[in-house]
């Protein structure tokens, strides 16, 4: 990442233009879509996960390997850039932020898989990981089991949306069949949605955004990953089961039914 302070500029403006957009949600919870509508659109945006860094260094134990993929200054200057556009921000008079919750389980799988990287930094000092499918799983599942923090997706509307913009989700959802929610609280408009529910949530989003005609947009995304043999055999080895306890976490109690949460056990158990 260059900095530039023209550019750095023409942001701030962004920022400050009166249809901005926030789109602001932790990984892999499926707002890829969304980004291209909003595009398509012309509607000024920004998506992020987290305004405290790279949210690498709070989802993994690891941090010296998840280190290893960020220039030291790099990393200073884009949290100060973080900070800096959060200040702007805040001195909104009202902004409105799209934010998504998706199946705990699949949200977990699928970001640990996009920073696999991470976790083979571990496995260079051992050859056989790179030669070896077997040994190479058995590491990544003891880095599954090991190394992925879970409280960062259990508590990330808490740390994040609460914590900076004062908005805190929990006592309006009161009905877990819903699909979606909007929030209005101190300044900010917020549609919260489960990701399962985006195909159908075009005149949700339209309605939101004040377009008529919405629609929403492919976002285009590659689907076959260089790691798909790899997540092909860790899907058919692991044993999920671990992972039910997140379901039990307050947030996803409040946004998925008893059924939903039904299904999501049964698609992930072991037969």
């Amino acid at each position: 990442m260059k900095f530039s302070l023209a550019r750095q500029r023409a942001f701030d403006q962004t920022l400050r233009e009166p249809n901005f957009v926030l789109v602001y949600q932790m990984g892999k919870v499926g707002s890829s879509s969304i980004e291209a509508s909003l595009e398509h659109c012309n509607i000024p945006s920004w998506h992020i996960h987290t305004f405290d860094d790279n949210e690498e260094f709070q989802m993994y134990r690891n941090t010296s390997d998840v280190a290893c993929f960020f220039d030291w200054h790099i990393r200073a200057a884009y949290r100060l850039t973080l900070a800096h556009r959060l200040r702007i921000l805040k001195k909104r008079d009202h902004i409105k932020i799209i934010t998504l919750v998706r199946d705990p389980v699949a949200t977990v799988v699928s970001r640990f898989f996009q920073d696999l990287h991470i976790q083979l930094i571990e496995g260079k000092k051992n050859n056989a990981i790179h030669g070896d499918m077997d040994a190479t799983l058995s590491h990544l599942i003891d880095a599954f089991d090991n190394k992925l923090r879970h409280d960062y997706f259990t508590e990330w509307f808490d740390r994040e949306l609460k914590r900076q913009f004062g908005v805190d989700v929990m006592p309006h959802l009161t009905d877990p069949t819903q699909t979606h929610w909007r929030i209005q609280e101190k300044g900010c408009d917020v549609l919260l949605m489960k990701c399962e529910a985006i195909n159908q949530s075009a005149d949700v989003l339209g309605a939101f955004l004040d377009q008529t005609d919405f629609s929403l947009q492919s976002s285009n995304e590659a689907s076959n990953k260089w790691y798909s043999a790899l997540y092909q055999r860790f899907k058919e080895t692991y044993p999920f089961e671990r992972l039910f306890s997140l379901y039990d976490a307050p947030i996803y109690r409040a946004v998925y039914s008893e059924d939903e949460i039904a299904r999501f056990k049964q698609k992930w158990g072991r037969e």
